[in-house]
């Protein structure tokens, strides 16, 4: 009999084909094994407990309120047919079989949210709650391989061969458009279409959920705008022109100008922002980040197994009543930009070290810097036996989470890790996550202040304690962007079907053979 977690048989899921398994180790790798789910099925079609389960999705992702659904399917395309045949075939196999796919197992999941298991015979449920159906954003994304290599040759010119965006389609009229997708669904349900060569560059690009979400957020508003034809070569070129947009300090896509009825974005922004300085200076100026993503995971393998463990100072908490998964949600919700400085923020506590002296360094976070981060780290006295140094450190760490919303009112929520400096031989991690959103009591707040007191936390002559904030750059290579023009505007009237379905045949033609 096995003795392993729920958490742990999900995550031993690899997938069933090579291409799922592809997807499900890129997608680990981005959005982190705890909210990772490859093959997930429901219970449907059992009975008397017997047989299998239904597969809803190749991959879910659950985070927080935000649930990404893929379908991943690799169908052989018959270029030695002619294209008009071809292709719809195809269409129907990849595409629209996946847009249905998906659309039916986000209707399943919003009406039975207990009712899905990351194993066909229906015994282990998924270990993560999905979200209220009220507050839950969903979004359908179907990679579909098999057809890019009869793109390159249908396009030729050395086109990168992507299936091209086009708003105007919807539903069976894609069968005329050859590797062109707008809405596979009726009513427009937005479904992100991907193929092996974009699927990778997405994911690889934006590496956390939250950097993700917002792209997909802001391409189903900018493609659902009403009135204004959108038109793009590839999913790649849409990416080059969220990342090389910035407003308000946050990724976009270009403003539509006032009275433009079209918008196309050409062939080969993707090439030129990939090769550039900028690009290259971000991935280096990455690559601390990534330390972050460690510290998750290896949290995540003791959540997994079961062996987290609550404050060790408060014993009448038992285990399982703390929200382990919620504490690593927080670290994780932070965008790849955040994470390089908050990387650095606890490499710089670790280096810390003063024989009989604690170090901690504090930084807000958000756009409204109402999340703060507490890094402590004390070495060991050599006379302390270790759970009761264990223990003093989380009373600490638990009283520098709580005093700072007394010295900065604002702040609504506070995460603490505490460690020994990268100095001791021995190393253990405590996380705490700190709800401070709502203002504390009188009494409350002198019980704090008495904690702040006599351990010696945020008062006026403390030296080891700094607070740092504000914005780093996320490309250390000034970005400005000469080359090519990246969007084309078309103003004038709204067009009728026919003026738009010549506009689409000219973009197809100059779009996919610009160089």
């Amino acid at each position: 009999m096995s003795n392993k977690t729920t958490w742990e048989k999900a995550a031993e899921a690899q997938g069933t084909t090579d291409s799922e398994r592809a997807l499900a180790q890129l997608a680990r790798k981005a959005f982190l094994s705890l909210w990772s789910y490859p093959n997930v099925y429901s219970d449907e079609g059992r009975s008397n407990g017997k047989g299998d389960g239904k597969e809803l999705v190749d991959l879910l992702v659950v985070f927080g309120n935000a649930v990404l659904l893929f379908s991943d399917k690799h169908c052989a395309f018959q270029s030695d047919v002619d294209i008009k045949v071809a292709w719809p075939r195809w269409y129907k196999r990849a595409i629209e079989k996946s847009a249905r796919q998906l659309a039916g197992a986000e209707s399943f999941l919003r009406r039975f949210s207990d009712r899905v298991f990351v194993d066909k015979s229906c015994q282990t449920k998924l270990p993560v709650a999905l979200p209220d159906p009220s507050s839950a954003r969903y979004f359908l994304i179907a990679v579909t391989r098999g057809g890019h290599e009869a793109a390159v040759r249908h396009f030729g010119g050395g086109s990168s061969g992507s299936v091209m965006l086009n708003s105007m389609l919807e539903g069976d009229a894609h069968y005329e458009h050859p590797f062109e997708v707008g809405f596979p669904l009726k009513g427009r349900r937005f479904v992100h279409i991907l193929d092996e060569m974009t699927v990778d560059a997405l994911l690889e690009e934006l590496d956390t959920v939250p950097d993700l979400v917002d792209y997909l957020a802001c391409k189903e508003r900018y493609f659902g705008a009403n009135g204004v034809f959108m038109h793009a070569a590839g999913e790649e070129e849409l990416l080059a022109q969220y990342i090389c947009t910035i407003e308000n300090g946050r990724h976009a896509l270009p403003k539509v100008p006032p009275g433009a009825s079209a918008v196309a974005l050409q062939e080969g922004d993707w090439r030129f922002y990939r090769s550039s300085p900028q690009r290259a200076a971000k991935r280096e100026a990455d690559q601390g980040s990534y330390m972050w993503d460690a510290l998750i995971e290896y949290q995540a393998s003791f959540v997994r197994a079961g062996t987290a463990i609550g404050l060790p100072a408060f014993h009448e908490m038992r285990p399982e009543t703390i929200d382990h998964e919620r504490t690593l949600r927080a670290l994780a919700a932070e965008p790849r930009l955040a994470r390089r400085e908050l990387a650095s923020q606890f490499r710089f506590a670790l280096l810390k070290s003063e024989p009989g002296k604690k170090f901690a360094r504090m930084t807000l976070s958000g756009d409204n810097m109402s999340r703060a981060y507490v890094f402590l780290t004390a070495p060991k006295p050599s006379d302390v036996d270790y759970q009761v140094y264990r223990e003093m450190r989380s009373v600490i760490l638990l009283t520098y989470c709580h005093g700072i919303k007394l010295r900065f009112p604002h702040v609504t929520e506070a995460i603490g890790i505490a460690s020994e400096p990268f100095s001791e031989e021995l190393a253990s991690q405590e996380f705490l996550y700190v709800d401070l959103t709502h203002d504390m009591s009188p009494e409350d707040s002198a019980a704090w202040r008495g904690a702040m007191e006599a351990f010696d936390v945020l008062q006026a002559a403390i030296k080891d304690v700094q607070y740092f904030g504000g914005k780093s750059h996320e490309f250390p290579v000034p970005f400005n962007f000469g080359g090519p023009k990246f969007s084309d505007y078309e103003s004038g009237a709204p067009m009728n079907r026919a003026e738009r379905r010549r506009m689409a045949k000219e973009a197809r033609k100059a779009n996919k053979k610009k160089r």
